[in-house]
């Protein structure tokens, strides 16, 4: 679901850059979009809708990219903590340690 969510705002956020940027672009240099509307041909009218769909395709495919990326990372360093005998037994001998020299400071300071 969180993941339909982020699409969502993804779209919704390149589709008001790209609006923004093309009716500055208009603006700039005095372009109504009612008569460019009307002189595109169906021609180019299909490879703009082609490419907002290629557009799409490629930020699916970063955000799938992303995600199993995050996961793999999350699942590479969950393993390394299960599967390291050598640090599990540094840390149990520097807590052993440390223990010792509590109890050490302890019966001394008595």
């Amino acid at each position: 679901m969180e993941k339909k969510n982020n699409r969502d705002q993804l779209y919704g956020l390149s589709n008001q850059l790209m609006e923004l940027f093309v009716s500055d672009l208009f603006t700039k240099n005095k372009v109504s979009t009612e008569e460019t509307k009307q002189r595109l041909t169906e021609v180019q009218k299909e490879k703009l809708k082609q490419t907002v769909e290629q557009l799409k395709t490629q930020v699916e495919e970063f955000l799938e990219e992303k995600n199993s990326q995050k996961i793999i990372t999350e699942t590479e360093n969950a393993t390394d903590l299960k599967s390291n005998p050598l640090r599990e037994a540094l840390l149990k001998k520097t807590t052993k340690k440390e223990s010792e020299n509590e109890n050490n400071e302890d019966g001394q300071g008595q």
